[in-house]
């Protein structure tokens, strides 16, 4: 049997006519190995000429199928469905593409040497990895395979509970590694091809622009939820990381995702976006991202946010999701303490930040005081 019978395409899409554009015309060229290949569009009722294109590209390849959505169901929820469709069909892979990445099928022979070798998950993608190592570390893996077009996957590999988690991560991103996390739980085997196929197209300087990168496109912004507004990249992943039985190889991940050069590219600049990007209201965040560091990055982050932690225990009591005894630890000195004031005469009681003075007791003389002065 064929790569071609066992590989199953989805291509993705939305409101990206011209992106579109360049990659059909880069997966359906002459020298491209995957021309022939079944690929599924799924326009997510896009309204800009896009939907338009599919149709004329569908008169001329008949291997494209067009499903146009009658709504814009998000960008997320259009991934999920492309696995949801694969976990039906016959074939043994599937590969879901994005409408605004580039292709090198130079090294496609690998792919399917994988394929036809039965791996679980060949990852066609390396711009993660900083060197050869890590291509083999478990960590960069998952990390890289949060682009949605690194993985192709074996589609026995979508089951049920995979299909759960990925409906119930739409709302925080990264849906895709349910499949990658599951298969790591499991020991099974992902291989990184030597030269990669596809390339990110946020590497690129005809990238697309902020707007069209958002995952709000089509939505009403101001009819949103706010879970849905306020969750971030980093907070996103670290929930996703959740699914990671191993808890070592769970914290490892998170430093390789944070210390990545087109996340946060260094810990500064990441717990100085946790006290300038997080506040009262969405706490909570904080707290999600906190409980899953090690411990020597929890405290490091604690000791740049304690003015943000001491403020929340002021205005809405000592205990939220942080521990009461940890924070009295930390910050024992401005929580509570006794203190003897400078003068001598006072002491001073500081609780939750608030300073009660006392007046010292005059000092009584001690039956052996008197008997000294009178000697």
């Amino acid at each position: 049997m064929s790569v071609k019978d066992k590989l199953q395409i989805y291509l993705v899409t939305y409101n990206r006519k011209e992106k579109l554009l360049a990659t059909l015309t880069a997966i359906l060229a002459d020298n491209s190995p995957i021309r022939d290949f079944n690929i599924v569009i799924l326009d997510n009722a896009s309204t800009d000429g896009t939907s338009e294109l599919i149709e004329e590209y569908c008169k001329q390849y008949s291997n494209l199928v067009h499903i146009r959505r009658k709504f814009n169901i998000g960008g997320n929820a259009n991934i999920v469905r492309a696995y949801e469709l694969a976990s039906a069909c016959e074939k043994e892979y599937c590969w879901v593409l994005c409408d605004d990445d580039k292709y090198d099928f130079s090294n496609w022979n690998e792919v399917e040497e994988r394929i036809n070798a039965g791996d679980d998950i060949i990852c066609v993608s390396d711009y993660v990895f900083e060197d050869s190592e890590d291509r083999q570390k478990t960590a960069f893996q998952i990390v890289q395979l949060t682009f949605v077009p690194a993985g192709i996957y074996k589609i026995s590999n979508i089951t049920s509970d995979v299909l759960i988690n990925m409906y119930d991560a739409i709302i925080m991103m990264f849906q895709q590694i349910c499949i990658a996390i599951k298969c790591i739980n499991k020991n099974k085997t992902i291989h990184v091809i030597k030269t990669p196929i596809v390339l990110n197209g946020l590497h690129f300087p005809d990238r697309v622009d902020a707007e069209s990168l958002s995952y709000f496109r089509g939505a009403d912004r101001n009819w949103l939820l706010e879970r849905k507004i306020n969750t971030n990249w980093i907070v996103g992943f670290i929930e996703m990381t959740s699914l990671i039985k191993d808890k070592n190889l769970r914290i490892k991940t998170i430093e390789v995702a944070i210390s990545y050069k087109d996340i946060f590219n260094c810990w500064r600049d990441f717990y100085n976006y946790m006290e300038n990007n997080i506040d009262l209201k969405n706490f909570n965040y904080f707290y999600e991202v906190y409980k899953s560091l090690s411990p020597i990055r929890q405290k490091l982050l604690r000791n740049k946010y304690k003015y943000k932690l001491h403020k929340f225990v002021l205005q809405t009591g000592f205990e939220y999701k942080l521990n009461f005894i940890e924070l009295l630890n930390h910050y024992k000195d401005n929580i509570f303490s006794i203190k003897p004031s400078y003068n001598g005469k006072h002491k001073v009681l500081m609780f939750l930040g608030i300073k009660f003075k006392s007046r010292r007791k005059a000092r009584t003389r001690t039956t052996v005081e008197r008997e000294r002065e009178r000697e």
